[in-house]
């Protein structure tokens, strides 16, 4: 898996470095101290996974998620911050981000949590879960959401397990683009704009076990 560390403390940097050099599985490629030469990075090189802070100095990691998604990197964006305010939570999901993880996680929690978005899933810190449902209680009206397949319910179940795109589409038997096209028609039938969020709604409504 390759990965970008983007936070504008070189010690933060070099302390996640530190946590993940000695993990075959996972590459570093690149760092950024500020948004602009992330998007310049993101330019230059193919990265899985961003690991991105939430508050840098000229552009907010939020505005700088926005713009890797306009420039449309493929890359999986996960906020990796000491802030744990469900406003910042929410927005990171409505947003577009594949996961959002607390600086306080320990190794084997943010080794996990880079593999789950970078094979395509969605990761959400256990503690934040609560914040992100409460958050969301105001959202759309549950009777004006349009029924989910059963097909359907059965891919969100999967993303809501940590499931990635190949994942899932290896367990239902059907191609990646199959599962795509489902998942955008899963977004737009729950009016959410991205995996978490799904899943944080589809939790509120029942439509996940």
């Amino acid at each position: 898996m390759r990965i970008v560390i983007a936070d504008d403390h070189r010690i933060v940097r070099d302390g996640i470095r530190w946590m993940l050099v000695n993990e075959p599985s996972i590459e570093i490629v690149g760092e950024a101290g500020d948004g602009q030469s992330l998007l310049a990075l993101l330019d230059e090189i193919e990265a899985d996974v961003v690991l991105l802070d939430v508050r840098m100095p000229d552009m907010t990691g939020l505005d700088t998620l926005d713009r890797i998604i306009e420039r449309g990197h493929e890359v999986a964006v996960m906020m990796l911050t000491m802030y744990d305010e469900p406003e910042l939570v929410s927005a990171a999901v409505e947003r577009g981000a594949h996961g959002y993880l607390l600086k306080n996680a320990d190794r084997a929690e943010l080794i996990r949590a880079i593999h789950t978005v970078g094979e395509g899933g969605s990761f959400l810190q256990s503690e934040l879960t609560g914040s992100l449902l409460r958050r969301l209680a105001q959202g759309p009206d549950v009777e004006t959401l349009p029924d989910l397949s059963a097909a359907e319910r059965r891919i969100l179940q999967f993303v809501a397990g940590g499931r990635g795109n190949r994942e899932i589409a290896a367990e239902l038997e059907i191609t990646e683009p199959a599962v795509k096209a489902a998942l955008q028609r899963i977004f737009k039938k729950l009016r959410v704009g991205g995996r978490s969020e799904a899943v944080a709604v589809g939790m509120r409504l029942g439509l996940i076990d």
